[in-house]
């Protein structure tokens, strides 16, 4: 089963009322070296952004389908069994059984859809996020000239050139954000999926740079790497003479620092062509240097282990290979039982079972099939 991050797609609606999702079972070999048929891929379309949890588990995530076209792998099918052929020996030369095909893995898993921006433009309340984001897109957020009139983060497509972008205006930081403070750690997360930020200030405040430096600790009290990310810095306001006179020392002043300023009017419009020529730079910067991620749900190292337990009478085996051999073949007939114990054999069981302290006639249990020592 397969899942594809799609751009047409804007919400998991469509997954609502599909609780339960099944793939085309592995068909059963055959006599004449007949291999069972390779069960049909299933896809699953789900918007870019989507994070797909193991279970209701908040620490074990699966993926992340955050780029056009990106495909998980998150449960893999039940191979074909095979045919007769393989079971061949020097004293069973035309085995009368084949190999069933197994059933696919099994996942209990949550979507999680997570606004998906490549640069989000931050700053405190009132700095004019949302008068930006309006002045580079077609976006149209609720503006007004008091605190917190974001409630919600907003996107917008900006283009320059022929190439575009997708930005977006996150609620207004305050001191303790972090802890929830203001809009808090809700909008927080939406700056995880960033790739670029650009810190937007108000020019007519006191103090710009300590504007910034509030952000700036609650990102990094937050964690998740977010003060690391790539940034630069919108001087808004410059329409108004009190933030065009300081426009310029200000931005020598974070220059010096290595620090790049670009003075806009979300107003007017002016210098908005030239910022979002530099989101889309340090844009292109920042997927160059973000390794590819990986998107095939990895196999746990403990499907791989053998456990022998004591039991009334013998031992329980578990493991994934032992409950594949038993699955395939079955103990129906002796002769299918003869194969099995030869695989469990190969594998280690045996083994396993005697530094247990397997004793003869005792039952060996795997996964409701019984066999008795010695295999």
């Amino acid at each position: 089963m397969i899942l594809e991050a799609d751009p047409a797609l804007r919400a998991l609606d469509q997954l609502r009322r599909r609780r339960v999702i099944h793939a085309e079972g592995g068909g059963n070999g055959g006599s004449a070296k007949k291999r069972g048929h390779r069960g049909k891929d299933v896809m699953i379309k789900v918007p870019v952004g989507t994070i797909v949890w193991e279970g209701d588990r908040e620490d074990r995530q699966v993926v992340d389908l955050w780029r056009v076209g990106m495909q998980a792998v998150i449960a893999r099918g039940g191979a074909g069994g095979r045919g007769n052929a393989v079971m061949a020996t020097p004293t069973r030369q035309t085995p009368r059984i084949a190999e069933r095909g197994l059933p696919g893995e099994e996942q209990k898993l949550r979507l999680e859809l997570r606004l998906l921006a490549e640069v989000g433009l931050v700053g405190l309340p009132n700095a004019g996020k949302s008068s930006l984001l309006r002045a580079m897109s077609e976006a149209r957020p609720k503006v007004g000239a008091y605190p917190f009139t974001t409630l919600e983060p907003h996107l917008g497509v900006v283009e320059v050139g022929h190439e575009r972008l997708v930005a977006a205006d996150i609620p207004g930081l305050v001191e303790g954000a972090h802890g929830g403070a203001g809009l808090g750690v809700k909008f927080l997360q939406h700056v995880r999926r960033t790739r670029v930020l650009v810190h937007v200030v108000d020019g007519t405040r006191p103090d710009p740079a300590a504007d910034i430096a509030v952000v700036r600790e609650e990102l990094e009290a937050f964690g998740h790497g977010l003060v690391d990310k790539l940034w630069i810095v919108a001087f808004n306001k410059v329409d108004l003479p009190e933030a065009r006179n300081e426009a310029e020392a200000f931005r020598a002043k974070l220059e010096t620092a290595g620090r790049s300023v670009y003075p806009v009017s979300a107003l007017t419009g002016e210098g908005v062509d030239e910022l979002a020529r530099a989101m889309l730079r340090e844009l292109r910067a920042a997927q160059a240097a973000e390794p590819e991620r990986a998107v095939v749900m990895p196999r746990p190292e403990a499907e791989t282990a053998i456990e022998v337990q004591p039991i009334r009478g013998g031992f329980r085996v578990r493991g994934r290979r032992p409950s594949e051999v038993i699955a395939k073949l079955g103990v129906e007939s002796e002769e299918a039982r003869a194969e099995v114990a030869r695989r469990l054999r190969r594998m280690g069981v045996a083994s396993a079972l005697r530094k247990a302290g397997v004793k003869p006639g005792d039952c060996v249990r795997i996964d409701g099939a019984e066999l008795t020592w010695p295999l």
